[in-house]
């Protein structure tokens, strides 16, 4: 063996060398390239900006070099030269010359007065701080003597003024020739040195390669996504890849949501803060709980922050998962917060009058196949055998009021037959109802089989007052007599009760089975009826699905997947939950709708422990819009500085819209308008009258100046000026009653409308909020002429007060308390001593031949004569219904409030003086006053 200090470790050594030569090239290649591929995306970004804008360059430079336009240059350069040896003869020289060093002693004049004109107003304020501290004539006076010589320097800067801009214009008269065409000659290059400025500078100050980040104090998170997105908040995208684009509809997201203040991890998720990759900077990485949402996705995240209700736009596909959640009534079985607060609405019809309203062979089909009765229930499918229904109908059929005997349904004629369908299409029972089986979903059931189902003597009474049978109902009551009620209810069965049969039931014993009711008691607790129906003795029971008031942040392991794990997982792209979370609740949520008892499959369970939630037969779209509001529902709370709070006025109109969806008013008013919106940021508000292939005929129902067009004019648009039409929402009855009165007493379209409903645009500036919760409280015939009317809904008083609030406020009108001078002895009594007569003058008018408001307005229980397509509400009303200003606003001008109207334009210069003599404005105050004192 050799001596240590004969051993050599050259080899060694170089052999370490060279390692540690490696390593630390790796680790700065890392550090530098692998660890950082936003230097890259950066570097590609600011590539494809300098790209595009000399692109842009290239493309205005050739235009600028086209024939064409180097022919109008040529030409507009000529003209120039022209221009400046014209400008450039002696005369014009001598007098621009000599009116420009004019205008500069002016001009030096005018700036020394407006200065010592500034040092006194700053003295005057200094006195009159002084005189408020310690007052005294000396000071007064002296403040008088200030204002005094203020006012001197206004009047001298005014002269001053008045004699630069005569001088001014002149200049510009003897140079017009110079500037006009130097303008038009820089017009044709002015794109071309645009580009090529931005490119000058962009080589000069270009960023530097940086880390962008948002530090969101109140929620502790670092988000670093623009370090790669570092265009995203650009007005124009330099591609259509990620992460080069810029974000869509940026005006609508960024504008209300500057990522310099929410970064993009509260709309977005993922892993904000992460840098080092893209699939963890999305946050796709094993257990990660909050990867990104792309798409659609994404407006999951608005109900975190928009808490209160209102829709926000760019949120649609949430909006509509909220408004199938509740339709669906998914909170009668789970638990979800801020949903199923409606104290005064139940999901399900109330089942303790079933043996009242139903046929006995009638019930278990219904319980067992709901779809194959009414293809459009809300009802799910629960999948029962024969005998699980029967024993269901046993238990519903035992525990429900005693029978009343009906008697049998009489029979009708032709006639009767005629004059229900006619009650049941005019009164207003279509604009919720419908009853052709192949009619989509409505707001009310289809009754295309109801005669199958109901019985005669139940549906009479219900049709008569609802209320009466199922308190929390939300059919309202039409006032109908018992005789119309009959009518209505024999036409209904007689159309739609012909597949009644009875076979496979002639026994109904067994519905008083009580062993198969007590079957049945147990099946209803199992799924849980009761959270959508009333049932006699399953009052106060609890709901039975699992909570979901945080269904978006549950832990995916949580979800049972069954025996379907990797086939659910495989069709998302993933090999286990653990790859992507987000993705993995989103397939089993997608399962779980589309079938939701499939994780039973290959298993063997009990009866009482295989899964329950039924088959609502959702469609794909339905699907991903419950998804998408789902993912959005998390655990977490957020900073109220995220939370958008909405004002007093918000909040009623969202509460009242709610109402209005509960109740359907849409299904027969008309609440808005038609809006087109055109170039240059014109909006148009009215009524598209007719589209021809290149052009609309739009009526305005507000003046528009940018148009050109009063209220009431029609507009000839062309197609290609129109950006985006909005059609107005309501009046869903309206088109069958006009074609009912087009066609059976031959008017025109315009004037049958006077037979629908009242349209409720501006009805907040119409009617006092007061009459308005009256009416909403208690309905009458307003209009007597009309075959539909207002029915009863009998609103709590919560509710009318809501939707009182809502018509006011979205006028932004004074709500709730109003003060109607005009009805007040003291101001008739003040206008009286100002102009005796006063009243006496107006009621003349008003009975007057020139007028004669009564030959088409009803007057107390007095009605017009004539054909009722002219006549008009009741003026004794007035007085408690309408706002004065609002009175007065539609005497003046008809038109201008409601277009169409065959109310004429009465009050124009010069007439009526030897009954009122003044002015239009001053006569109808008269009027105003004489209307909101009408007694009989």
């Amino acid at each position: 063996m050799k001596k240590e200090e004969d051993k050599s470790y050259l080899i060694m050594y170089v052999i370490v060398s060279f390692l540690l030569v490696a390593v630390t090239a790796w680790a700065i290649l890392n550090e530098t390239v692998d660890r950082r591929p936003w230097k890259n995306y950066q570097k590609q970004f600011y590539r494809l900006e300098y790209e595009k804008i000399k692109q842009n360059y290239e493309k205005e430079r050739a235009n600028f070099e086209s024939p064409d336009v180097q022919k109008k240059y040529v030409e507009a350069k000529n003209k120039l030269e022209h221009a400046w040896e014209d400008f450039k003869k002696p005369p014009i020289q001598n007098e621009y010359k000599k009116l420009s060093e004019e205008q500069k002693v002016l001009n030096r004049e005018l700036a020394a007065l407006r200065f010592k004109a500034i040092v006194t107003r700053n003295e005057s304020m200094e006195k009159e701080y002084l005189y408020g501290k310690n007052p005294s004539e000396h000071i007064k006076h002296e403040i008088e003597g200030l204002e005094e010589k203020g006012k001197e320097f206004a009047t001298k800067i005014k002269y001053l003024e008045g004699k630069i801009a005569p001088i001014k214009a002149r200049l510009n008269d003897l140079k017009h020739g110079v500037d006009q065409y130097t303008e038009e000659l820089d017009a044709y290059t002015a794109g071309m040195e645009r580009y090529k400025a931005q490119l000058k500078t962009f080589k000069k100050t270009r960023p530097n390669l940086q880390v962008y980040q948002t530090y969101m104090e109140d929620l502790n998170t670092v988000d670093r996504c623009m370090s790669c997105h570092v265009g995203i908040n650009k007005a124009e995208g330099v591609s259509t890849e990620q992460p080069y684009t810029s974000h869509p509809d940026q005006k609508l997201y960024l504008g209300n949501h500057p990522p310099e203040r929410f970064g993009c991890v509260l709309c977005h998720e993922g892993q904000a803060s992460a840098t080092s990759g893209v699939k963890k900077a999305h946050g796709e990485v094993e257990y990660w709980l909050t990867p990104i949402n792309r798409g659609k996705t994404a407006q999951g995240s608005c109900i975190r922050c928009h808490l209160e209700g209102k829709e926000v736009k760019g949120g649609e596909v949430l909006w509509e998962g909220k408004r199938l959640f509740e339709e669906l009534g998914c909170h009668g079985c789970h638990e979800t917060v801020g949903f199923g607060e409606d104290k005064n609405r139940r999901i399900g019809p109330s089942l303790k009058n079933i043996k009242n309203k139903v046929r006995a062979e009638w019930i278990t089909a219904w319980i067992k196949d709901p779809k194959g009765f009414r293809p459009t229930t809300l009802m799910p499918d629960f999948r029962l055998s024969d005998e699980e229904s029967q024993a269901i109908s046993a238990y519903l059929w035992q525990h429900a009021d005693e029978r009343n005997t009906y008697e049998g349904m009489p029979a009708f004629d032709e006639e009767q037959l005629a004059q229900g369908n006619f009650i049941f299409e005019q009164v207003g029972c279509m604009a919720c109802h419908a009853y052709e089986k192949d009619a989509v979903r409505g707001f009310a059931p289809n009754l295309s089989k109801i005669g199958e189902k109901i019985n005669y003597g139940y549906l009479v009474e219900w049709i008569m007052n609802p209320k009466g049978k199922e308190f929390l109902a939300r059919m309202p009551n039409f006032r109908l007599s018992q005789e119309k009620a009959g009518l209505v209810a024999g036409y209904l069965i007689n159309k739609t009760g012909t597949g009644i049969t009875k076979e496979g039931l002639s026994d109904a014993g067994w519905l008083e089975d009580k062993e198969r009711a007590r079957a049945g008691e147990a099946m209803i607790k199992r799924y849980g009826c009761f959270g959508c129906h009333e049932i006699k003795g399953m009052e106060g029971l609890g709901k039975i699905g699992t909570e979901l008031s945080a269904i978006g942040s549950k832990h995916v392991h949580l979800l049972d997947f069954g025996l379907l794990e990797k086939k659910l997982l495989g069709e998302a792209g993933l090999k286990h939950f653990t790859e992507n979370i987000g993705k993995a609740r989103q397939a089993w949520l997608r399962a779980k709708f589309h079938d939701p008892r499939q994780f039973d499959e290959g298993k063997y369970k009990k009866p009482e422990d295989r899964l329950k939630m039924p088959d609502f037969g959702l469609t794909k779209e339905e699907i991903e819009s419950l998804i998408v509001m789902l993912s959005g529902l998390r655990e977490e709370k957020l900073s109220g500085a995220y939370i958008a709070r909405l004002t007093e006025k918000e909040r009623s109109i969202v509460e009242g819209r709610r109402l209005i969806g509960k109740y359907n008013c849409t299904g027969c008013h008309q609440l808005d308008m038609d809006r087109l919106y055109l170039a240059e940021n014109i909006e148009a508000v009215g009524m598209i009258k007719l589209e021809e292939d290149a052009s609309v005929y739009f009526q305005l129902w507000e003046d528009n100046e940018k148009l050109g067009h009063k209220a009431g004019e029609t507009v000839l648009l062309d197609e290609k000026q129109i950006i985006e039409k909005k059609k107005a929402f309501g009046g869903d009855i309206a088109p069958s009653i006009i074609a009912y009165h087009v066609e059976s007493e031959g008017l025109i379209p315009e004037e049958a409308r006077v037979f629908t409903p009242p349209l409720l645009y501006g009805e907040g500036k119409k009617v006092q909020s007061e009459w308005a919760f009256g009416f909403l409280k208690e309905p009458f015939d307003l209009r007597p002429w009309l075959n539909i009317k207002m029915p009863s809904f009998s609103l709590p008083d919560e509710e009318a007060t809501s939707l009182a609030g809502f018509f006011a406020m979205k006028e932004d009108e004074e709500y709730p308390f109003e003060y109607i001078a005009e009805t007040k002895k003291e101001y008739i009594e003040a206008k009286e001593v100002q102009s005796p007569g006063y009243l006496s003058a107006a009621k003349r008018l008003f009975e007057s031949k020139d007028i004669n408001c009564i030959l088409c307005h009803v007057k107390g229980e007095k009605m017009p004569e004539g054909d009722k397509t002219g006549w008009a509400p009741d003026l004794m009303l007035a007085k408690r219904r309408l706002k004065p200003d609002w009175i007065k606003r539609w005497l003046l001008d008809p038109q201008s409030i409601q277009p169409g109207t065959k109310m004429p334009k009465f009050f124009r210069e010069g007439e009526f003086q030897t009954y009122i003599p003044g002015t239009p404005e001053e006569q109808t105050e008269v009027m105003k006053d004489y209307l909101m004192n009408l007694w009989e």
